[in-house]
């Protein structure tokens, strides 16, 4: 029960009701937004899923829950975002919060906000507490010097931030006495709670595992070795639902995913430094981006970037540490998790030696084949003059298609779970490294119509041969760009680089496009990494060197920005 005004507060109170008969008589309100159908099954339990970034765009739910206000109480002033250099913690700054702009000491605003208030809060028709705040996503409430949990009902309406003291005018705002405050869980900001269209969010968290692990330091003389995709974590197929893998949820706390990546499927058990892995996202529901790393916690560099629907996929060299395991942890929101070793690297003493593997031998990218693979079939290409040794290729696929899906790479004759690439009503890209030992590759198509797919090769890797190369870690920012017209970066590349390997992130404006990003030879025709509009997308790019050491970078979305980070430079060893 809400606590009992200071004794000059009611008298102010009861004065404003003696002078103001009709606001007195609007005290009483019971408006109420319009009740929906109630779920057979409700809406998961809510979970704190505090501020981590800040993107002060509107979302989705935080603008249909100003429009309920507005439909069910009228005009009103109703604030959702807040600039990034404002305050220090705010679900504002994440466009995930709402401020109703209504007085606690005017009798007639209040009882509306205390009825909506209270209809949010009050438990469901089967008794379930605060049914309507799950319904809505709504995380927390801020009103008339009290907060209230949803992520812990039970404790009901506690003080906010010593505010029964500080009954002075001046502290309004602080107080929350002139507004009131909601803030939003991400699927409630994602509009996707049932409340909007009856269908309830049912996905949990994914167990927190807590497992120790060091990551070990990538060597220049690892040798890397392609293999068939192998499917390690699928965060789908776990429980009854599947499961999430969470934001952290305050400061200090780790929800970071260990994944084990040695010892299956024909991946080595001992001497992996590092994996080469296909990350995919499904579900996600928060504009931000998954880390990987080698030890737990959410430090890494980013992976892949997400969007608030949809699927993002990346390639990234992650490295595993000495208990076997790499660690990912999304920094915003939650999405479920798909995992794929594309390849390995292992110490030249070790697991690598049996192989006969790991010399990189970078190409200037160009278009080499192009396929149009039949709806739910498959089609083999073979690679142009593939070298002596070989056991893989440095691939990037651009896909067109009319219907949704996945292509999918792997030697001839053999199967995979591992998505490589989106099929969408448009373009996407992505790069993959393909094991091949005789330069033929398959592509399944996994979308219920023809996908075209043209390929860029941008190099091979082989047995151990004189004058290879291998690839060395690094870890650099080399800037950020526009997405347009050409632009040459120079002083960037090492002297020795044969080829860079970058982790690239776009963020789109209003248009979807592509990128490309090439150093020797011609601008290949054929985009390297998406543009998707109003969002990010992240994928690992090789580019080979010219006499010139210069990068060079064009798109057709001029709004949108390219940053580039090197993660690996190939020198001779």
């Amino acid at each position: 029960m809400r606590r009992i005004l200071p004794l000059l507060s009611a008298i102010a109170v009861a004065l404003a009701a003696v002078v103001s008969p009709v606001a007195a008589a609007k005290q009483t309100t019971t408006v109420l937004p319009p009740e929906r159908p109630y779920p057979a099954v409700l809406d998961a339990p809510i979970e704190y899923e505090g501020m981590t970034t800040c993107d002060p765009v509107a979302r989705p739910g935080a603008m249909m829950l100003r429009q309920l206000l507005l439909d069910t109480y009228g005009k009103a002033v109703i604030g959702i975002t807040r600039a990034c250099d404002q305050d220090s913690i705010s679900e504002h700054k994440e466009g995930r919060a709402v401020d109703w702009m209504v007085d606690f000491r005017n009798p007639a605003e209040k009882a509306e906000a205390q009825a909506f208030v209270d209809w949010v809060t009050a438990p469901g028709p089967d008794g379930t507490p605060a049914a309507n705040a799950r319904r809505l996503g709504i995380m927390y409430i801020g009103w008339g010097d009290e907060m209230w949990r949803a992520y812990d009902p039970a404790r009901g309406w506690t003080e906010l931030k010593g505010c029964y003291s500080l009954q002075g005018s001046g502290n309004d705002t602080f107080c929350h006495r002139d507004h009131v405050h909601f803030s939003l869980t991400w699927d409630g900001a994602a509009g996707r709670t049932s409340y909007w269209d009856g269908t309830p969010v049912l996905d949990t968290a994914c167990p927190v595992t807590r497992v120790g692990g060091s990551a070990r330091t990538l060597q220049p003389s690892a040798a890397f070795v392609p293999v068939k995709p192998v499917r390690v974590f699928d965060s789908r197929t776990k429980g009854k639902n599947g499961c999430y893998l969470q934001q952290r949820r305050w400061s200090g706390d780790d929800r970071s995913t260990p994944i084990k990546v040695v010892g299956k499927k024909g991946l080595p058990k001992t001497g992996v430094q590092a994996v080469a892995v296909r990350v995919t996202a499904y579900a996600s529901n928060a504009p931000g981006w998954l880390s990987g790393s080698g030890a737990p916690g959410a430090n890494g560099p980013r992976v892949v970037s997400l969007g608030m629907e949809g699927s993002s996929a990346a390639t990234a060299i992650v490295p595993v540490s000495d208990t076997g395991r790499i660690w990912l942890a999304t920094v915003a929101g939650h999405a479920r998790v798909a995992v794929d070793v594309l390849g390995y690297f292992a110490r030249s003493s070790g697991a690598a030696a049996g192989t006969k593997t790991g010399t990189w031998r970078p190409v200037p990218g160009s278009v080499v084949a192009t396929a149009e693979i039949p709806a739910s079939g498959s089609t083999e290409l073979r690679l142009p003059d593939p070298p002596k040794g070989l056991t893989g290729a440095v691939l990037t696929l651009n896909t067109t298609g009319s219907a949704t899906g996945h292509v999918r790479v792997t030697p001839p004759g053999s199967t995979t779970k591992a998505d490589a690439v989106d099929v969408v009503k448009g373009t996407r890209s992505a790069t993959v490294f393909a094991a091949s030992g005789d330069g033929r590759v398959s592509l399944t198509n996994t979308a219920g119509a023809p996908t075209s797919v043209n390929v860029t090769l941008s190099g091979w890797v082989t047995s151990p041969q004189e004058g290879g190369s291998r690839l060395r870690p690094a870890s650099a920012d080399l800037g950020t760009v526009k997405a347009g017209k050409p632009q040459t970066l120079t002083g960037k590349v090492p002297a020795d680089a044969q080829a860079v390997v970058l982790a690239v992130t776009t963020k789109g404006a209003k248009k979807a496009g592509g990128v490309t990003i090439w150093g020797a030879g011609q601008r290949p025709a054929a985009r390297s990494v998406d543009v998707r509009a109003k969002r990010s997308a992240t994928d690992l790019v090789v580019v080979t060197i010219g006499d010139d050491r210069a990068l060079k970078v064009a798109g057709d979305a001029p709004k949108a920005s390219v940053s580039l980070r090197m993660v690996g430079v190939i020198r001779a060893s």
